[in-house]
């Protein structure tokens, strides 16, 4: 499909155009920052000499090499367009300051984007015909975050990464275990490795976000619907307290004595090991299981070639079919509003999400591809988490929900060190709070 084309799916804005005093308040910068001047309007070089230059900016710089081959391939069938790669995603938001946004982006789908979403920064995505591919479930744990104007697509997915359980097979062979389904089969599992002085599960508390991302994800997305509370919970707004229906207080309590029981199941000297040592001592196989998602197994392997890794979706209760997996999207597509560049920026997008460049991707990176008709996992260390995300038994983490000026995983780390859990919710609430009210128009 040619640009011309294209551009007849180009969105069209149902209100004013965002302005750019919207903008710096989506970014958080207050009104301070309004107040500085513009570097120029519409910067970006747009068509040079028939060439329509495009500022593709994604952020995982450990996947450049493979879009530096992906943009060649779609150079060499778009002659009239020219992309060029940003890995640097600090530049992202001086760039909205300065007027000059890139034109294509891809970010990890969480509260900051999310912001970005509904204050419009991001163009409406749903008249390309490439949306249509997109499995609506993963699309829903997109609009499940909010849309600007209540129904606009301001992303698609380009990758789900799905976390669990990261076990060592050999291990689990060796001792006759089978991969637990409820919550009192993962304690008799846990049991088993202890006696045989096998440690069930590595620890690495000095790096707390491991903490965040491990036990309180899988403990919280395992015992309630993760995304309704906090629906609730924002709706709430600053009225939040600790009595109130919405609390975590009121919700979270429950998980806590799971959580500390994962705890108890680590080494000893688990609060003075970071990721970086529990990657080098799973891959020797030093415990039987790892709460660590796909990110991980790359560095497992290169530890240690021969290490066979699984994964599995922690049981938190004793009913199977209420166990889920944590996933979040990794890697979400949007086009800026207002780039002058639009019908060169769908084509790109188009191109991206052809089954032969995002389902590389995903099996490359051990993750899951957004297509409908996307080929079943076959990798072995992940394809144990296959059933949850086929029938969409899955969350995003707690943790996603927060927004960064909460240090979460500080509390979630003493916790773990204090078992003070009052204390832990009470913090969470004031938190919280404190948050809406900042916020609050």
């Amino acid at each position: 499909m040619n640009a011309s084309a294209l551009s007849r799916f180009a969105p069209k804005s149902r209100t004013a155009p965002v302005s750019r005093r919207a903008l710096l308040k989506a970014v958080g910068l207050g009104g301070a920052a309004a107040m500085l001047p513009l570097t120029g309007c519409g910067a970006s070089p747009g068509a040079q000499n028939g060439v329509t230059t495009l500022r593709f900016m994604q952020n995982k710089p450990e996947v450049v090499a493979y879009f530096n081959q992906v943009i060649k391939d779609f150079e060499a069938l778009n002659p009239d367009i020219r992309v060029i790669q940003d890995f640097n995603e600090g530049n992202f938001v001086p760039g909205l300051v300065r007027n000059d946004p890139p034109d294509v982006v891809t970010r990890g789908f969480a509260q900051a984007t999310a912001d970005f979403v509904r204050k419009g920064v991001f163009a409406d995505l749903s008249g390309m015909p490439v949306a249509a591919t997109i499995n609506p479930e993963m699309q829903r744990l997109i609009s499940s975050w909010g849309q600007y104007n209540g129904n606009e697509i301001s992303a698609l997915p380009f990758s789900l990464a799905a976390a669990g359980v990261v076990y060592n097979r050999d291990i689990f062979e060796a001792r006759g275990v089978a991969v637990p389904t409820t919550w009192d089969e993962f304690v008799a599992a846990c049991e088993n490795f202890k006696a045989a002085g096998i440690t069930p599960i590595y620890g690495t508390f000095k790096d707390n976000w491991t903490l965040g991302q491990g036990m309180f994800d899988y403990v919280a997305g395992g015992s309630l619907d993760v995304a309704t509370f906090f629906s609730r919970l924002t709706a709430k707004g600053a009225a939040i307290r600790p009595d109130s229906e919405e609390s975590f207080a009121n919700n979270f309590g429950p998980a806590l004595p799971k959580m500390l029981q994962l705890a108890s199941f680590s080494q000893k000297g688990a609060t003075s090991k970071n990721y970086a040592d529990g990657n080098a001592a799973f891959a020797k196989g030093e415990a039987a299981m790892y709460l660590q998602g796909p990110w991980a197994l790359s560095q497992l392997v290169a530890a240690n070639k021969n290490v066979r890794l699984g994964s599995f979706p922690l049981p938190v209760t004793n009913n199977p079919a209420d166990t889920k997996a944590r996933v979040n999207v990794d890697m979400a597509l949007s086009i800026t509003r207002d780039t002058p560049n639009m019908a060169a920026a769908q084509r790109f997008v188009n191109y991206l999400l052809e089954p032969s460049v995002v389902n590389a991707y995903n099996e490359k990176n051990a993750a899951y591809s957004p297509l409908k008709d996307a080929p079943a996992v076959e990798n072995p260390q992940i394809s144990g988490l296959n059933a949850s995300v086929k029938e969409g038994r899955y969350y995003q983490g707690a943790t996603t929900y927060f927004p960064p000026s909460v240090p979460l995983y500080n509390y979630v780390q003493s916790f773990v060190y204090t078992k003070n859990g009052e204390q832990f919710l009470a913090a969470l609430d004031d938190e919280w709070r404190r948050v809406a009210e900042r916020t609050a128009v």
